[in-house]
This record gives structure tokens, C-alpha cells and sequence, in this order.
């Protein structure tokens, strides 16, 4: 892909999502992304979630664009094939947990000396150090730690249904890595960026989240927590978001259903709505009882009300709005087949061509990128012949 980091290389050696999400970033934006996999197995992710043909559409989505090479990191061969696509490349991105890339040998102080330029991102859940170093990390044990399983629950703690913080240290990541790229361009040289789940979730959370306990002493005036500044209604067929913060906005809601509720002292101001939040919900349910989501959707826009209809998420890909901006793509994967994603939320070009490669099988890619290396052919051979016999096991177990 033709885009602004177009001539930039990316060794990843990651699994799962932190790290491959942010190395699709990178690629959706140009970048030569190489993902490094083990043999066999390569990333488990391969195998979450729904798959067909031997492919999850989770590892589908987030390793478009990239190339496969699979690298056996404990034998000594295969590290030096890596050390010198390591010389070779601006940026390289791991999420082995802290200690394991030096056991390696593939570390920043081990790499840098052949490569002062190299940009080096280290993810981990909980960062490079401290008690909770060694821990096996997943998205949910981040989101308890920082409270959001907690403010869920409306007194039951409960996840947020979706790896979030996996996300956004993925964001975060490839940010980083394009600011560190900038300042190389001053600098001439490189960087280790170690960057951990747990900060990324607290940078993320703590403006809204945390605004309760942000000003600390006294003096300080609470207006509880957004959390609660905008409940979801049920209207005759599904379920509506209204954010009713204005007090004009309510009053018209309320005129327009022939109703003096806006009158009601517990409802009269934001405020006094935020004391009330159960019974201004029960009461404006009442309302809307006889009402298509549809049709307040299309009253409330009028107003200029915000509002927006809950969408099942079998609905999403049918939303106006959606179809209108092209948001989603439908693609053809030539072994796993029909597919729909979010195209990137960026472009650089009106030409830009989405996807421009689908994701890889374990190790597609092994002879292009060894002979980009100059390597020769009978390492090239021995790396073949383990895809293969890889191939074969696996499908022998998938049945």
C-alpha cells in the first residue's frame, strides 16, 4: 500500500491483539509488516473465536496486510535469520512477557548495535517491572485493576464486553511508534519503547472516568459520574440512546409527547434528572411505550436532540449511516472466503487500495522474504520443508 509509511519495515513478533492490532495500524498506513510466528501453531489467535478453513476471522481482521515468516526463536539458525531481518528493519514490536526477548538474544540492547535506528515497542500487561511483572495477562484482569469491571456493574462488577484496553494499548502503540519515528528523523537513531496495558487502560479511562477523583482536598464540587448521564430507553420495538444533559432538550421531548413531566421538580434541571435517573427512566419509558425507535430517532433529530437508535449487532453493517460511508468492506479471502470489516478510519489518498493483501497463512511468505535477505537457498529449503510438515500436522489434527 501506497501510504505515509510506505518504505518503513516492520518486524512483529507478537500474538493474540495488542501487538498485532498495532502492527495493522502500521501496515494499513503502508508499512512492510513481517509477522514473526513460531512453527506449528504460529499465533493462537489463528484459532479464536469463529474460523473457517483453518482461520479465525479475529487473526482475519487484525493480520491484513502483512506478510508470514515463521521463525523457530529457541534454535540458533532461525535467530540468525531473524538478527539479520532485525539489521534490516526501522521498527520491532514484541509482547513477549518482561525477560523472555532477552533469554531470546532478540532484545533492544541485543539488536541495536547492528541497527542504532531501530525503534523497539516491548507491550506487556502490567509493565517491565513491579509485583505484578510476571502475571499472565488478558484484557479482563486490566479492566478490574482499573476500575472499569467495577463501574459496570451498577453494584455487580462485570467486564466490558470487548478486549478494550487490548485496543487501546494497540492504538497507543502504533502512536508512539510513528512519534518515535519523527524524532528518529531528528535524532538519527532509535528507541526502546516499553509500554504496558495498565498505562495505556489509565491514560485511556481517567479523564471521564476518574473525574470524581481527580481534584483532591476540599472544596471540591461532585456532579456524580457520567456513567449515569445517559441512560438507554425501551420504546416499542428496541431501545433508544437520548442524552437529555440540556433542559431545553427535555422540555421538548416531553411537549412533543403531550406530556408535563419537564414540570416535575425532580426532573426540572440536569441536575435534579441525575438525582433521579430511575424514575425519570421508568417515567419517559411510559412515554415512549408506543413509540418506533424509528420514529423518535427521526422526531429527536428534528429537534436537534441527540439520539441514536440501539443497534443489534446484527444490524450494525445495515446502519444508514454506515452504508452511506462505505465504514465496512466485503472482501474475498482466497481460502477462507467472504469477509466484512471496518475499513481504516484514516486516508491518505483518494487511490488507496483496502485491503491490499489478505491475511496470511503460517509461514506464506518464508521464500520472498529470505530471498529479499539474500539467504541461501538451502536454508531457504529447510525453513519450506518445516512449513510444510507444519501444514500437514495441522490438518491432520483439524481433522
Amino acid at each position: 500500500m501506497d501510504g505515509p509509511l510506505s518504505g518503513y519495515r516492520v518486524l512483529e513478533v507478537t500474538t493474540t491483539v495488542s501487538g498485532p492490532m498495532a502492527a495493522m495500524v502500521l501496515a494499513d498506513q503502508g508499512a512492510d509488516v513481517i509477522k514473526i510466528e513460531p512453527p506449528l501453531i504460529g499465533d493462537p489467535a489463528r484459532f479464536l473465536g469463529s474460523s473457517r478453513e483453518g482461520m479465525s476471522a479475529l487473526f482475519g481482521v487484525l493480520n491484513r496486510n502483512k506478510r508470514s515468516l515463521s521463525l523457530d526463536l529457541k534454535d540458533e539458525k532461525d535467530v540468525a535469520i531473524f538478527r539479520k531481518l532485525a539489521s534490516t528493519t526501522d521498527i520491532i514490536i514484541e509482547n513477549y512477557r518482561p525477560g523472555v526477548v532477552e533469554k531470546l538474544g532478540i532484545d533492544y540492547e541485543s539488536l541495536v548495535g547492528d541497527n542504532p535506528g531501530l525503534v523497539y515497542a516491548s507491550i506487556s500487561g502490567y509493565g517491565p517491572s513491579g509485583p505484578y511483572k510476571n502475571r499472565k495477562v488478558f484484557d479482563p484482569l486490566i479492566q478490574a485493576t482499573v476500575g472499569v469491571s467495577h463501574d459496570q456493574g451498577q453494584g455487580t462488577p462485570r467486564n466490558v464486553r470487548t478486549i478494550m484496553f487490548d485496543k487501546v494499548t494497540a492504538l497507543t502503540t502504533a502512536q508512539v511508534i510513528t512519534a518515535a519515528l519523527l524524532r528518529r528523523q531528528k535524532s538519527g537513531r532509535g528507541q526502546h519503547l516499553p509500554i504496558s496495558m495498565l498505562d495505556s487502560a489509565l491514560y485511556y479511562t481517567w479523564p471521564d472516568l476518574m473525574w470524581s477523583r481527580t481534584l483532591l482536598g476540599d472544596g471540591v464540587q461532585h456532579i456524580g459520574e457520567i456513567g449515569d448521564w445517559f441512560p438507554i430507553f425501551k420504546v416499542k420495538d428496541g431501545h433508544v440512546s437520548i442524552v437529555l444533559v440540556r433542559d431545553d432538550s427535555f422540555e421538548l421531548l416531553c411537549v412533543w409527547r403531550n406530556s408535563t413531566l419537564h414540570q416535575d421538580p425532580r426532573f426540572q434541571t440536569f441536575l435534579a434528572r441525575q438525582e433521579n435517573t430511575a424514575e425519570l427512566q421508568e417515567a419517559l419509558e411510559a412515554l415512549l411505550a408506543d413509540v418506533s425507535a424509528d420514529e423518535v430517532c427521526e422526531n429527536l433529530d428534528a429537534f436537534g436532540i441527540p439520539v441514536a437508535r440501539i443497534n443489534s449487532l446484527d444490524e450494525v453493517h445495515a446502519d444508514a449511516q454506515v452504508q452511506h460511508a462505505g465504514s465496512l468492506v466485503e472482501t474475498d479471502h482466497p481460502v477462507i472466503g467472504s469477509m466484512r470489516y471496518p475499513k481504516p478510519p484514516f486516508s491518505f489518498s483518494s487511490e488507496d487500495a483496502f485491503p491490499t493483501r489478505h491475511a496470511p497463512f503460517l509461514g506464506d511468505h518464508t521464500r520472498e522474504i529470505l530471498t529479499e535477505l539474500a539467504t541461501d537457498e538451502a536454508e531457504i529449503e529447510r525453513l519450506e520443508k518445516r512449513d510444510a510438515a507444519n501444514r500437514e500436522m495441522l490438518r491432520s489434527l483439524q481433522g
